[in-house]
């Protein structure tokens, strides 16, 4: 087999994609900082933004009033109370707003959607309290309950009808049809939720909700191969907020040279270790028991049978035949990293097929996917593992990210309690130590007390205690 290293195309077989309005991104930001809103800044907001609807009405009925002829009391009166009617119609559904129960009659999708951007702006215009004694997912409660999720569904769902109008005219190849059927229920933990189909086969799912502060869809096998890759990487790869959660790139050797017994030997020779902890794996082989005739043990049976005993039989003895295919499988989903090698040829039903799939799959857990990862599948495809270097002469690589977790000082002392008191008395009982010599025992070596090096690693303190820190620190070494 060469080792010369070729440029083979691969595919993207699997797409997720999650991104939010620029107007959501806001309040993550808010919420980060301690920000919680004041009830007047939100009644203010719905009040003002009900206002301009009823004063659009209001023009509406000036205008007809001015085509009516004078004198003509009974088309007056009608006008008069066809704008009573919208206004108490626009009031209660501003009331008890549900963007799903909405009366296209009255008030669109379109038109509730730019109502609910100045009201939602005009919120954030105001001052703000601030808690920092709360956490950051309270926090971010405070400020969805207060601002209603009814609203921010609103913002999402005009997102998702605008991505599903893009799709049929400028994400998809030609000869492509989409279709969307909204679900009795949501998916993903989001509120709402709806199946893509692609010329009638089902082709992805799309789903959102105000809760989550954005939108997601999914794209798998026949979603796509609808899609022109290309063309939706310079439309959404500007888009600050868009972010790829899972990717599966695919490379399909149709001849079978690089084979499930060809990745086995990779496997053997460290071709799936990129350092860190060894991969773990699987192989599954699946097939019939076919029976085999042992000549040896035939040979065996007649010269220990006696020639008067005609009744004695050899038992049947078998073999397995993997004619239903074979899989090997390198990392695991939970980790976010998972390669599958399988005969799809033979799984597809025909046993002389020797079409092999090679596929990585990524999720955004530890790794931040690139979107360019959508238009160069060879190339991040051959970089997953020093093994698939053979696909692309160019590799690249995604870094996993190892994430150090920050402890509060209660949970840092919580935790050092638990680990040293059982030491603590023994210095104290079988030592004879006072209490003054077991903390210096275990300060010793320590000679910058206040420095950030004295302190656990794990330490997260703000930024007004660490200047503090430094202070001291400055003080104690001019002493």
């Amino acid at each position: 087999m060469t080792n010369k290293i070729k440029n083979i195309p691969c595919k993207v077989d699997a797409l997720s994609l999650t991104w939010s309005p620029q107007e959501l991104l806001g309040l993550k930001h808010l919420a980060k900082i301690g920000a919680c809103l004041k009830t007047g800044l939100v009644i203010d907001a719905r009040y003002n933004s009900l206002n301009r609807h009823l004063h659009s009405l209001e023009n509406k009925k000036n205008s007809e009033f001015s085509q009516i002829p004078a004198f003509d009391h009974v088309a007056y009166g009608n006008v008069l109370n066809r704008y009573k009617d919208n206004c108490q119609e626009i009031t209660r559904e501003f009331n008890n707003r549900r963007y799903k129960d909405l009366d296209i009659k009255s008030m669109s999708l379109a038109e509730n959607e730019v109502a609910a951007r100045y009201e939602l702006r005009d919120m954030l215009k105001g001052e703000f309290d601030v808690d920092t004694t709360i956490s950051n997912n309270k926090r971010l409660d405070n400020l969805l309950d207060n601002i209603g999720i009814d609203l921010l569904d609103i913002l999402c769902c005009g997102e998702v009808e605008r991505f599903v109008c893009r799709l049929n005219n400028v994400f998809t190849e030609e000869s492509y049809m989409w279709t969307v059927k909204n679900n009795p229920a949501g998916r993903f933990n989001y509120q709402y939720s709806a199946n893509l189909y692609a010329d009638g086969e089902q082709a992805g799912i799309i789903a959102w909700g105000g809760r989550n502060l954005g939108c997601y869809v999914s794209f798998m096998g026949a979603g796509c191969n609808a899609l022109d890759m290309p063309r939706l990487y310079r439309e959404i790869h500007k888009i600050p907020s868009m972010k790829i959660t899972r990717i599966d790139l695919a490379h399909d050797d149709m001849e079978g040279k690089y084979s499930v017994d060809v990745a086995r030997k990779m496997a053997k020779k460290g071709g799936f270790c990129a350092g860190g902890r060894p991969s773990s794996y699987m192989y599954i082989e699946s097939g019939h028991l076919k029976s085999k005739q042992d000549k040896q043990l035939i040979k065996e049976h007649f010269k220990s049978s006696k020639k008067s005993d005609s009744k004695t039989t050899i038992k049947k003895a078998y073999r397995f035949i993997p004619d239903k295919g074979r899989s090997l499988y390198i990392g695991s989903r939970e980790s976010g990293k998972l390669l599958r090698v399988y005969e799809k040829g033979i799984q597809m039903g025909d046993p002389n097929d020797k079409w092999v799939r090679w596929e990585v799959e990524l999720h955004s857990k530890q790794r931040i996917i690139p979107l360019d990862a959508m238009i160069k599948p060879s190339e991040y495809l051959a970089g997953a593992y020093p093994a698939l270097s053979f696909l692309n002469e160019e590799q690249s690589v995604i870094k996993t990210i190892v994430k150090t977790a920050s402890m509060t000082i209660d949970r840092i002392i919580e935790n050092q309690v638990i680990s040293t008191r059982k030491a603590i008395n023994m210095m104290r009982v079988l030592c004879g130590f006072n209490d003054s010599k077991i903390i210096d025992t275990f300060l010793k070596g320590i000679v910058d007390p206040f420095s950030k090096a004295s302190m656990p690693q794990r330490l997260k303190i703000s930024i007004t205690e660490e200047l503090f820190l430094e202070q001291l620190s400055e003080e104690l070494l001019a002493t």
